[in-house]
């Protein structure tokens, strides 16, 4: 029961907050809204004051009704029209000037009681307005708009024949005003309640939740170690492949060499049956052809126990240029076996960058790798197709810094505009199933991010395939820099 009647307590205190920031929201917002918004109305109430004395004062003398023996039934008429229109209105009266000039109301919808004295009303030659308060506190507008009479002459003085007097309540504004206010506290007050209900259910829902999301980020947790395990292993998969080629490359240069040897040796155990100077001289040849071999076999041995060594996990100074050249030549019988051709585009004048050596070999391997998969493809379609492999480096300037670039550009089948999106996501190859982890230029593109750099990949569907990866010589690299 505790737990419970904690969440209760929670649920209550937030009631009370929404309670104390709504309501005092809404009336904050109400009374900036009020003081907004009266002025406007009873801006547009004394408007329609105004419009309706100017169209009343157009009918009269548009209709000549002033020129009358006796107008006042005729304007009267005209007065309960515009009094049925504009309810708004409490008094409206005409005034006319009466035969000594004074003026006089000749027309009014307020009947003064018998021996009252008339009320008087000055003729204005302009529109006046005046914003006034009744006893009772209500406001109203008094409203003077003038009649008068064109002159033929469009320039000529016009002729003031009489006045229009309109009296127009605002208690329309009061009304607007009032039921702003209900309708405020109403939305409020629902407001508040529903947002109370809807709190209590979601609070409830999140109590009953809550060691449901315990157990499932538990298992999260377990899922994301399996998936970093697997990862792991199958960037260890990618390395082991890696391996493999060059065990090939291995045995494949070392097996030329060696026949060449065993061919010597026979030849040496039918020559020692021989005698004579020749003999030897010819003996002695093959000898030093054989050492020749064995010579050409260690160096092949020292390059590849130099490839497959333990790594080294820190920073060194790496030639980029010369490590270009190693890994060409580890793959040499691959290349050779393809009939591919190759270029070699070196800036000497580039020194050595800061790296770790099995870092830059694993990303220029698989490089190389990725192009001579994609030239041996293009092969088996077109036999007589021109197959070049284009390896080079350079320093330049690019976006204000100084840096490395290695380039490596084939002619083979590239690389479909769909798939270019997706080539360096992991897992995604376009290799034929079993011949690719789809981890290679992902590897690639991690590697060179960790030293700050940039990877860029573009192809062509059936013509090439250009990978430019750019290192920051400016942190990397010593010796020359650019000029």
């Amino acid at each position: 029961m505790k737990p419970m009647r904690h969440h209760l307590d929670l649920q209550a205190k937030v009631s009370l907050v929404l309670v104390a920031v709504i309501i005092p929201t809404f009336l904050i917002f109400t009374i900036a809204e009020n003081k907004v918004m009266q002025p406007i109305l009873e801006e547009e109430i004394r408007q329609i004051g105004i419009t309706s004395g100017k169209n009343l004062a157009s009918e009269i003398v548009s209709s000549r009704l002033l020129s009358l023996p006796n107008p006042t039934p005729m304007v009267e008429a005209r007065l309960q029209d515009l009094l049925y229109s504009q309810p708004n209105i409490v008094r409206i009266d005409v005034i006319a000037r009466d035969a000594s000039g004074l003026p006089k109301v000749v027309g009014s919808n307020i009947e003064e009681e018998p021996g009252a004295p008339q009320p008087t009303f000055p003729l204005v030659d302009v529109v006046t307005s005046e914003f006034r308060l009744d006893d009772t506190g209500m406001g109203f507008w008094e409203i003077q708009v003038p009649i008068e009479q064109k002159s033929r002459d469009q320039h000529g003085p016009r002729k003031l024949l009489g006045a229009v007097h309109v009296v127009i309540s605002t208690k329309l504004v009061a009304r607007i005003v009032n039921t702003l206010w209900k309708t405020t506290a109403t939305a409020a007050a629902f407001s508040v309640v529903t947002l109370i209900l809807a709190l209590g259910y979601f609070l409830r829902k999140a109590i009953a939740n809550d060691r449901r999301l315990r157990e499932a980020e538990s298992h999260n947790l377990q899922l994301a170690e399996q998936l970093h395990d697997t990862q792991r292993q199958l960037m260890n998969t990618e390395k082991l492949a890696v391996m493999g080629q060059l065990t090939a490359s291995f045995a494949h240069e070392i097996g030329t060499p060696l026949n060449a040897i065993g061919g010597h040796l026979q030849l040496l155990q039918e020559e020692l049956g021989a005698s004579g100077d020749a003999t030897r001289k010819g003996t002695a040849g093959r000898i030093e052809i054989i050492n020749g071999q064995l010579s050409k076999i260690e160096e092949i041995v020292k390059g590849f126990l130099h490839s497959t060594a333990k790594p080294v996990s820190q920073r060194q100074l790496v030639d980029l240029n010369r490590l270009v050249d190693r890994t060409l030549g580890i793959l040499k019988p691959r290349v050779d076996s393809l009939r591919v051709e190759v270029r070699r585009t070196f800036d000497r004048d580039m020194g050595p960058l800061r790296l770790v050596p099995l870092d830059m070999e694993q990303v220029i391997l698989n490089l190389l790798n990725n192009s001579l998969d994609g030239l041996r493809a293009k092969s088996h379609i077109r036999e007589k197709s021109r197959l070049l492999l284009e390896v080079s480096t350079k320093l330049e300037e690019f976006e204000g810094k100084h840096w490395a670039q290695l380039s490596v550009y084939d002619t083979g089948e590239g690389i479909r505009r769909a798939d270019l999106n997706n080539v360096l996501k992991p897992f995604f190859t376009t290799k034929r199933p079993g011949e690719g982890t789809g981890l290679g230029l992902t590897i690639c593109q991690q590697l060179v991010h960790k030293y700050g750099g940039t990877f860029d990949i573009d192809s062509k569907e059936g013509a090439w395939t250009k990978v430019i990866l750019r290192l920051p010589y400016h942190e990397l690299g010593i010796g020359k820099e650019l000029a």
